[in-house]
């Protein structure tokens, strides 16, 4: 990051300076008046050095500080924490010591002082959030020779980036009662080529030679020139329709959400959600699906079903541009192919999720229920937050109860990675609807 063109920034002088000048004077005038040489060459001297440090650098105004914030390839962390490396230059001419205010991901502010007009440092910014956020801020103080003035930067520079989520390997994949799309890697209920075993069928017109099964065959002929195929199930691909609720962005901390803050280095919903979409959207794709995804308050920014690589870089900057949009009223069913499977991620706090899950469900559509809630922490809470954390809790236990009452399946994300592939396994054994 590159900073505009800023003004000079006029230096200001330090006490330090003066109180040269006062001892320089006081020392002259003693010697002077008490008629001792070396005390007048001592405030001569201490005169000479103040001169020489308020001269260093040239002309105060030629040039201002600034910095410059750069973004380095970031890695993973510990405890699912990602690490951005900021590059933070600093620029000051004339000075000896440059000072630098950075204020990482909003919480975390260090000192770091960097000698000479010139220097850089990598500052690791920790985060356990995804997209749209403020990496770094950073603000400067130049100090020029033996502490004689000081410059500041002429404004607070700041870093914002939006991190991508990181897709989980989902090795089982929840399916519509009836693929129906032509080509794919699941297995259809109609005949063709490329799936499981069909059945053993008798030669017709149409079928390939290939396919004649000559064992079948010697067993089962009951007449000279009888042929049996050896027939398959065609493979077929699925629309997917992924819709994020984004009416709230909740950590697992309960008393965050009656106080309004946000736990300082913990995910939230939104964070979970966008993992899981993505996730979906990878394992989707990868065996040749269409895929969509929708945004309940923002019909307008859905992205239409489809498939191969430069649909999937539009899905993830879909998912990485979510923001969260207070619900302030009931929202439209976003629009969906006929017999999608619909992957609804939601923390299932109001009751609008559960409304929507009915209409679908009525509509033929299999639902998987995707809570995104993060893992609850435990902390102190007063009597009351307690009391309405149980009865917020409760409600929300009851809503995704009724979810798997109406026939949706119900998956916890943020959780034991164990009991979430396990989930998956059993909905994946679903039986086809021929």
């Amino acid at each position: 990051m590159t900073p505009p063109a800023t003004r000079p920034a006029a230096r200001t002088l330090t006490p330090a300076p003066m109180a040269g000048i006062a001892t320089g004077v006081v020392l002259l005038g003693a010697g002077l008046g008490f008629s001792r040489v070396e005390i007048a060459v001592i405030g001569v001297v201490v005169l000479v050095a103040v001169a020489l440090a308020l001269a260093a650098g040239g002309h105060p105004d030629v040039s201002g500080p600034h910095l410059n914030l750069t973004r380095a390839p970031e890695r993973t962390g510990p405890d699912r924490q990602r690490v951005v490396p900021v590059r933070v230059e600093a620029v000051a001419p004339g000075a000896e010591i440059v000072l630098v205010d950075a204020t990482a991901a909003r919480h975390r502010t260090e000192r770091i002082a960097l000698v000479g007009p010139t220097g850089h440092v990598v500052v690791p910014v920790h985060t356990a959030h995804t997209g749209d956020q403020e990496l770094l801020a950073a603000e400067m103080v130049a100090v020029g020779a033996d502490g004689a003035w000081t410059a500041p930067a002429p404004a607070r520079v700041r870093l914002a980036a939006r991190l991508e989520p990181q897709a989980v390997r989902l090795p089982f994949l929840p399916l519509p009662p009836a693929p129906a799309g032509l080509t794919g890697a699941h297995d259809a209920a109609r005949p063709g080529d490329g799936g499981e075993f069909r059945d053993i069928h008798p030669f017709s017109y149409g079928d390939r030679l290939q396919r004649i099964d000559w064992k079948a065959t010697a067993r089962l002929a009951r007449r000279p020139g009888d042929l049996f195929v050896r027939r398959s199930f065609a493979t077929s691909d699925v629309e997917v329709a992924l819709i994020l609720d984004d009416a709230d962005d909740l950590t697992g901390q309960v008393g965050d959400w009656v106080r309004g803050a946000r736990g300082l280095g913990l995910p939230g919903s939104l964070d979970v959600a966008r993992e899981a979409a993505w996730s979906f959207v990878c394992a989707y794709l990868d065996a040749g699906d269409q895929v969509s995804f929708h945004v309940l308050s923002r019909p307008g920014q859905a992205v239409r079903h489809g498939s191969g690589a430069r649909h999937r870089q539009r899905l993830r900057a879909a998912i990485s541009a979510t923001s969260a949009q207070p619900r302030m009223s009931r929202t439209r069913s976003p629009h969906v192919a006929r017999g999608a499977l619909i992957v609804l991620l939601s923390t299932f706090l109001d009751d609008e999720p559960v409304r929507l899950v009915r209409l679908w469900r009525a509509s033929g559509h299999r639902v998987v229920a995707v809570d995104t809630l993060p893992a609850l922490r435990g902390e102190r809470l007063r009597l009351e937050e307690i009391v309405a954390s149980r009865i917020v809790l409760g409600l929300r236990a009851d809503r995704i109860d009724e979810v798997r009452a109406m026939g949706a399946d119900a998956l916890v994300w943020d959780g034991d990675a164990g009991a979430r592939i396990a989930a998956l396994r059993t909905m994946s054994r679903r039986r086809r609807v021929g």
